[in-house]
């Protein structure tokens, strides 16, 4: 088992330098947007916590020109518009893999300057109630599209569309305890966010547009 995890580990290394003399692996984002809490809707108006306030930053790494693994970091602060006390502060990390749907989808002349990436994977979180000291911990699971169009070698805009949930929550989106006997339960909230990416390396090409 232990030689085969190693020959595998090997094996990944070697792509990877094989496909950085081709192209450009590494990728940096930040982005700013909206967030719309799902469920649980217990004890909350949900339309008072749609808004802005998701922030995300992150980097990526291409293994090939159509498979990548992302980390970020993600707040987002659900605050009520007509109560500055009421709602969640979280804060998210996470892993993902990241998929160049656009080589699929789209013909070769649009997909050298217009992308589609796909991303899937776990993080955790740390959600805190506006109104209390103290702060729960949870897994969840994320997934999402990213339409992206490309300015320059160096530079993209995207718009992330994702989709978060939560394994465990106690807590309304208003920071309200759900149940009385801290029984939890599974939540849910989707993010739109727009930002730029910034390709790093010494190559002409990001993988994203080789």
């Amino acid at each position: 088992m232990k030689m085969y995890l190693l020959t595998l580990l090997l094996l990944t290394a070697s792509i990877s330098f094989a496909q950085n003399d081709k192209f450009n692996s590494f990728s940096f984002e930040i982005g700013y947007g909206l967030h719309a809490p799902l469920s649980p809707g217990d004890k909350t108006s949900r339309s008072n916590f749609v808004g802005l306030g998701n922030f995300e930053v992150g980097a990526r790494y291409q293994i090939t020109q159509k498979l990548g693994l992302k980390v970020a970091y993600n707040n987002n602060h659900f605050e009520d518009k007509n109560n500055a006390d009421s709602g969640v502060d979280y804060n998210r990390v996470s892993v993902e893999a990241v998929y160049n749907l656009g080589r699929h989808v789209l013909p070769y002349y649009i997909y050298e300057n217009v992308g589609v990436l796909a991303h899937a994977g776990f993080g955790y979180a740390r959600a805190k109630p506006l109104a209390l000291r103290s702060a729960e911990q949870t897994g969840n699971f994320i997934f999402g599209f990213r339409p992206q169009v490309k300015l320059s070698e160096r530079f993209a805009l995207y718009a992330d569309g994702s989709y978060i949930v939560n394994f465990k929550q106690h807590y309304s989106f208003s920071g309200i305890l759900l149940s009385p006997d801290f029984q939890d339960k599974t939540g849910s909230f989707a993010t739109l966010s727009f930002g730029v990416m910034l390709y790093l390396g010494d190559g002409r090409r990001h993988a994203d547009w080789y």
